[in-house]
């Protein structure tokens, strides 16, 4: 088969959106890092088609300017990323592209429940990917339907059917990261300009009934499959990471190991990940730390124990002050993210959460709204209790919009709650001056000043 032209797209937008990994949402404070989902894509499709990326949003580019680039390309297909956070831009992008005569795949948050009926309402998309890291889209775009049950399309029979599978090990071809070349990529927790975004796992094992990621299974690569790309990134000249992975350190070894490996081979890169306060200890931590782990990003979400049981986060307030105690004995930072606006929240557990928030001295903390994602548990509660409908599609985590009270507060009192934390957290005196005495790099200084202006010009 000749090598098809293949564009990997993130599309322009009205905001600085992230759409990738299945949670799409206006960025809070202009931060943007690299689409994991079309990162992951390109080392597959590159091995066997001509690959090019335009990611609309990192260039700050307009639709036209975009329209532009797109018809210089001409390419046979897109491979799109489209979110819940402007789906009707998205879709119209799309339909206006497909009429150029290019085919159309998407992949997005949207399109995880019930992917064929939005390929009956929208007769330009051809295929939807259900998992970024499978290896299928090859085989489908050769025309091996029955060997890629990862592509959902219209045909009535496909064989095999599509399921998530668990525990079990992958590996991908190296991504093609140097395809990702703009300069706007950020993120604020890392502490250099030359970082990369790496995926060493996929979904996640654990249960949390408002989180999309509890739907997809749990996948790992193999160590040998991460250390090849981390090789190829310091070669290449990055030294740091954002390990987009959702628990870093879900299996346990297999972590110790990749950490051993990063430090007997001399890779310094300096790392952010996320992890859960019930998976790391000290021997894990002095590890993480000693392969140049600095920030680890932990799911709070609330101080409330019966909202931490009822949406199943599977730990306590204790161990939540025990490991960020932890992380402050051993000198990595800590970012604790919340969510505002779960049915069960009312004033009272969300004046907790923020004061528990100062307790634990986190060195930062990032405010999430409730959204009802397709496919969530959380989903099913809020339309049951009539805080949602069943056809809400556009939703935003970030708090550009409300997409649902909860069964206590108003949307407008969700807003005023996140506002309240937002302030309450960041303008506090000794708080901005213990910041100021962590940074550790002109770009990191540069970034933290950027990024605190947005966060409150957004508010």
């Amino acid at each position: 088969m000749k090598p098809l032209d293949i564009l990997l797209l993130n599309p322009p937008g009205r905001q600085v959106y992230v759409r990738d990994y299945y949670c799409s949402k206006v960025s809070k404070s202009n931060y943007l890092f690299h689409p994991v989902d079309l990162l992951m894509l390109s080392g597959t499709l590159a091995a066997r088609h001509n690959v090019s990326v335009i990611d609309a949003i990192a260039d700050r580019l307009t639709e036209a300017a975009f329209l532009e680039r797109f018809r210089a390309l001409r390419p046979d297909v897109v491979i799109s990323l489209a979110g819940a956070v402007a789906l009707d831009d998205d879709l119209r992008l799309l339909d206006t592209l497909a009429s150029s005569g290019s085919r159309i795949i998407v992949t997005g948050d949207v399109f995880l429940d019930g992917p064929r009926g939005w390929l009956d309402r929208c007769p330009f998309i051809e295929a939807v990917i259900m998992d970024f890291t499978s290896g299928h889209i090859n085989d489908y775009l050769e025309g091996e339907n029955d060997s890629a049950p990862s592509i959902i399309t219209r045909s009535a029979r496909q064989t095999p059917a599509f399921t998530r599978t668990s525990g079990v090990e992958f590996s991908i071809p190296i991504p093609r990261h140097e395809l990702f070349t703009s300069r706007n990529y950020n993120f604020p927790f890392v502490r250099h300009r030359a970082f990369a975004t790496v995926l060493t796992d996929y979904g996640c094992p654990f249960l949390c009934s408002f989180c999309i990621m509890a739907t997809l299974g749990y996948r790992y690569r193999g160590i040998d499959n991460v250390l090849a790309e981390l090789h190829y990134l310091w070669e290449t000249g990055k030294r740091e990471i954002f390990f987009m992975d959702q628990t870093f350190g879900t299996i346990r070894q297999r972590t110790l190991e990749i950490c051993r490996r990063m430090a007997e081979d001399g890779l310094k890169f300096g790392w952010v990940c996320y992890s859960r306060v019930d998976l790391v200890d000290r021997e894990l931590l002095l590890a993480m730390g000693g392969a140049g782990c600095h920030t680890i990003i932990f799911g709070v979400e609330s101080a409330s124990e019966e909202i931490l049981r009822k949406y199943r986060k599977g730990y306590t307030r204790q161990q939540i002050r025990a490991t960020f105690a932890l992380c402050r004995e051993l000198g990595i930072r800590t970012v604790a993210t919340f969510i505002i606006g779960l049915p069960e929240d009312s004033w009272v557990t969300a004046m907790e959460t923020i004061d528990f928030l100062t307790e634990i001295k986190a060195d930062f903390a990032s405010f999430n709204i409730a959204v009802p994602r397709a496919g969530t548990p959380l989903r099913d509660e809020a339309i049951a209790l009539g805080l949602t409908s069943a056809d809400t599609s556009i939703m935003d985590q970030s708090g550009s919009t409300i997409s649902m009270p909860s069964r206590y507060l108003t949307r407008d009192e969700i807003m005023r709650l996140k506002s309240l934390a937002l302030r309450r957290f960041y303008l506090r005196p000794s708080y901005l001056l213990h910041r100021l005495a962590r940074i550790r790099s002109w770009y990191e200084l540069k970034e933290q000043l950027r990024e605190g202006y947005h966060l409150f010009v957004k508010q």
